[in-house]
C-alpha cells in the first residue's frame, strides 16, 4: 500500500495493523486457492524440485516448487511453476 500526500498522514490514513494483517492473509488464501486450482486441472503430470538452505545463524528453510503445464484460452500448452 502506497500513500502519496501532501507531506501531511493522520493516523486514519494508514490502516491499522490488524487490517494490514487481514489483507496479507486474504491475498494468500486467494493465492492458494488459485494454485490449487490449477494444479487439479493441469494436464499430465505434477513434477516437484525442493531446494534447502541455511541463513548465516543456521535457520534452516525449505522450498518445494511445483512444475505442470495447463491449457490457455486458446488451448495451447503453457508450462507453469509455483511454489508450493
Amino acid at each position: 500500500m502506497l500513500y502519496l500526500g501532501a507531506g501531511k498522514i493522520d493516523d486514519q490514513d494508514l490502516p491499522h495493523r490488524h487490517k494490514m494483517t487481514d489483507m496479507i492473509l486474504d491475498a494468500y488464501n486467494k493465492r492458494i486457492a488459485s494454485t490449487v486450482d490449477e494444479l487439479k486441472h493441469s494436464e499430465g503430470r505434477i513434477s516437484f524440485t525442493t531446494d534447502l538452505w541455511s541463513d548465516p545463524s543456521l535457520d534452516s528453510y525449505m522450498a518445494v516448487t511445483a512444475h505442470y503445464y495447463v491449457r490457455d484460452e486458446n488451448r495451447q500448452l503453457k508450462r507453469r511453476n509455483g511454489l508450493i
